[in-house]
């Protein structure tokens, strides 16, 4: 009968350890011509800037949702795209332009 009543309390803890997601996170990767004087993710709900050729930024964290993505080179191109963070799940995405401006972006 002990054991009945610890089962109680455990599952209802497992199941929220479980459900609870980290959340995601997400970084900047600059492979176009010139470096990014800066990338703006949302209403300015991540900003990167400076971001030299071949190089990436630090990873930070952001809520679920759908965001715009602007990037500005030092020459002042504009580079435009929409990203879907999920409403559940957790992991690191890259946001990363190429040379012609295309911007992808992939699961880590």
């Amino acid at each position: 009968m002990l054991r009945t009543h610890h089962s109680y309390f455990i599952l209802p803890l497992l199941l929220f350890l479980v459900s609870c997601d980290k959340g995601y996170e997400l970084r900047f990767r600059n492979y176009y011509i010139e470096a990014m004087d800066s990338v703006i993710i949302g209403e300015n709900k991540l900003v990167f800037t400076n971001v030299a050729i071949n190089n990436s930024t630090e990873f930070k964290s952001i809520s679920k949702g759908t965001y715009g993505v602007k990037c500005i080179s030092r020459s002042k191109k504009v580079f435009e795209s929409q990203i879907e963070i999920p409403k559940s799940g957790s992991g690191k995405r890259t946001v990363q332009t190429d040379g012609l401006g295309t911007i992808d972006v992939f699961e880590e």
